[in-house]
């Protein structure tokens, strides 16, 4: 009955490692409000474009570095605002999945930007990945399973 039990644990964590993507393609919205007003908030996804950002163009000042992640900016220019969601080259473990940032400018120049690592997470300003979730999920199933022992 143990052997049972460890296959169970290694089956869910590796349903989870292949889950967790570190590296791997992500696809994102790709939008415009300035062309498209459902890419605006409130967003309408539907029938709007996404994009798998391993084929998108690498940037020859960035060494051609692979988009890893997606991305919502909000701009406000002269008093208009616009949204533009796409992918994104640059990491940033201190602002990805987290909290938007909010940049400024002179002459009434802003931006609120948003980076996230899941596919299709740029619909938000907030991230909130699914990895918790996950996590709590995989306990979930060991505690099922018998392997944990509930208090």
């Amino acid at each position: 009955m143990r052997l049972r039990q460890l296959h169970v644990a290694t089956t869910i964590l590796l349903a989870l490692a292949t889950i967790i993507r570190h590296g791997a393609a992500v696809i994102c919205y790709q939008c415009n409000s300035e062309y498209d007003p459902r890419c605006g908030d409130p967003f309408d996804p539907y029938s709007l474009g996404t994009v798998n950002c391993s084929f998108q163009p690498r940037l020859e000042h960035l060494s051609n570095l692979e988009p890893t992640l997606c991305r919502k900016i909000r701009q406000k220019v002269y008093g208009k605002y616009r949204v533009v969601r796409g992918c994104g080259f640059l990491e940033d473990e201190l602002a990805d999945n987290k909290e938007c940032l909010k940049r400024s400018g002179t002459h009434d120049v802003g931006a609120l930007y948003c980076s996230c690592t899941t596919d299709l997470c740029n619909s938000a300003n907030t991230s909130q990945p699914l990895v918790g979730l996950i996590v709590l999920l995989g306990f979930g199933a060991l505690l099922i399973s018998g392997i944990l022992k509930a208090p």
